[in-house]
Formats: C-alpha cells, structure tokens, sequence
C-alpha cells in the first residue's frame, strides 16, 4: 500500500539526538507512511547515521542537499512527498506512540488539517499543550480560536497533517528569506484553504528542549520575530472578518513575548557579546509598545531577583540589567 503519510524530517548537525528521533518514527503502529529525512549539509556524523537508517528501512528516503536552513530543508521533503498527509518531526524531538495511527483515523474523513496536542519535555520536567478535541469547517474554527491560539496549539508545524494535496492546490511553501517564525508563516498562509479540519485532544509529540539545538535556539531578533507575528495574527483574523478577536490576544501575548527577550538578553548561557546585548536592551526600554509591555510582564516575577530586573527596567539601565553578566565573567 503507497505512503498515507510523509513525514519530513530536517537534519542539521543533530548527532546527539537523530536516533531517537528517527526510532520513535519506525517504531509507529501504523505502517503506511515515509520518513523523508533531509540532511542539511550536516558536518558531524548526521549524514553517516541517515544513511545507515536509509539503507536499513526501506520506508526512509534520504535527501541531501548543502546548508540551507531549516526552511529550505522543509520545501526539499515538501517535494519529494508521495503520502496523502504531510508531517513534521524534528530531529532533536519526538513523536509519541500511536500518532500515526490517529493520524490514519482522522483521514479517513479526508480533512484538510489534522492537529493534536504536545508536551515540552525539559530534562524530567513535562508541560503539556493541549486543547479539548474539535471538528469544523473554517467558518466554525473561529469559536475556537482564541483558546487554540492561547494553547499553542496554532503556531507549530510539527502538532499538525496537513492534506498535501492542499498544500500543492494553494501553491504554499515556507519562507527561505525568515531566519525565524517560517513555520508560522507558513501555518498563516495554510489556514484559508482549510474547508474542513480535525483537531485531536490528545498529546502526540514531545518537544525536548535542548540549550544549543536549533528549534529552542534564541535570538537577538526574536522581538523582531515576535512583532511580525502578532502583525500576521491581526491581519489574519481581519482578513476573516473577525477583527475583534486581534487586541485581547495581543494584549495577552506581549508582555510574554517582552519578558522571555529581557530574560534572554540576561542569560550567561548565551555567546551574544555584551554590546549587542547592551544595545538590544536600550531597543527594548526605548520602545513605546514594547516598554510597557515588558513593565507588566515583569510583574510575574516574584522574589529579590524580580525586583533586581524591574529596578533596572525602571531605569532604563542596559548597564545595570547586564551587571550580573560582567560580574560573572561575560564578554
């Protein structure tokens, strides 16, 4: 029986954690499907171990191409798919037992979109995403949206199938030119062609968060990011006639979004040199929209060290908020 479901996996210098990534794909109690992994011009031993997977299982296709970045390496499985339904699985995470075969389920209805609930996995520390189970056409999804939204249910490509006939009929495919937020981009876009979805209540992936792998990797731009995705939010909903939906969810998004930059700016873990950091905080406190939202955020932060961060907040003090960082050795 030909592939049901492609899964598409990038690969960039992920070693580490490939194999069980890959394993947790095989060892799925559905048996119609792809894993198309896509090395993206690796230079550890991530080719050597795809290729082994490749030669071992005939269910693995292997494209290798030089480095692109991850979006480029999502439109190279993108074309090569021959199943019915498109995944994502990242290569630092994994997907939980018995996905497929709901996935598989679900079909059988033909949707345009299959969703389901995931979990962030941190060490023994587990946070669930999860949203009640729903089915509807798109005029019928924006009774759920805020809260589908608010459960981060909307943003990842990895909690989704999409019919990839649909994908191909809307001529849809990921942004090369976005360092980052593409696979939301791409989410935005895909979302007007749904005549019907499906949303599964369960929890089918774990998102292992791992400091230095590129999915979890924080930016300076992620403000930039983070700004270009509230703006498509806003245009999407009034492009759909539901204008009213756009404030509360920006209202409730920004001081989040604020806050985990702020926090970001002040983490030793990160090689960002001082000035940078320095310079992005001065954007930050000098922001008429960005401000503000950062003084409210910070409001859920208890103990000496909430004060310490509201204290150099307040005073719009890059230096005072990068004191901790030249006391413990930055550069």
């Amino acid at each position: 029986m030909p592939a049901v479901i492609s899964c598409v996996m990038p690969v960039y210098n992920a070693e580490q954690y490939l194999s069980a990534a890959v394993e947790s794909i095989l060892s799925q109690n559905y048996p119609y499907f792809e894993l198309i992994l896509v090395d993206d011009g690796s230079t550890d031993s991530s080719p050597a171990l795809c290729g082994e997977f490749s030669r071992k299982d005939d269910r693995v296709k292997l494209l290798s191409r030089p480095n692109g970045g991850a979006a480029a390496a999502r439109n190279a499985g993108l074309a090569a798919a021959t199943g019915r339904y498109l995944t994502f699985v990242d290569a630092d995470d994994i997907l939980k037992p018995g996905a497929f075969a709901a996935i598989a389920r679900a079909a059988a209805s033909s949707p345009d979109l299959i969703s389901y609930g995931f979990e962030w996995r941190e060490e023994e520390k587990t946070t669930p995403a999860v949203y009640p189970a729903f089915q509807c056409g798109l005029e019928g999804f924006w009774e759920h949206f805020v809260g589908y939204y608010q459960a981060n249910q909307f943003f990842s490509l990895c909690n989704k199938a999409y019919k990839l006939d649909t994908v191909r009929q809307a001529g849809l495919s990921f942004n090369t030119a976005l360092r980052t937020g593409e696979d939301i981009a791409f989410n935005f876009a895909f979302w007007p062609h749904i005549g019907r979805m499906v949303h599964l209540g369960e929890s089918f992936y774990e998102y292992w968060v791992h400091p230095s792998t590129l999915t979890h990797a924080a930016t300076l731009d992620n403000l930039v990011t983070s700004q270009r995705v509230l703006d498509q939010m806003e245009a999407f909903v009034t492009a759909a006639g539901h204008p009213e939906l756009a404030a509360p969810l920006i209202e409730s998004q920004r001081p989040h979004d604020a806050l985990s930059f702020y926090t970001l700016l002040l983490d030793r873990t990160k090689s960002y040199p001082l000035a940078k950091r320095k310079a992005a905080l001065a954007a930050l406190f000098e922001s008429d929209v960005w401000y503000p939202a950062l003084l409210k955020g910070l409001e859920s932060i208890p103990g000496l060290y909430g004060k310490y961060l509201r204290l150099a907040a307040r005073r719009k003090s890059p230096a005072l908020a990068c004191l901790p960082l030249r006391l413990r050795g930055a550069k």
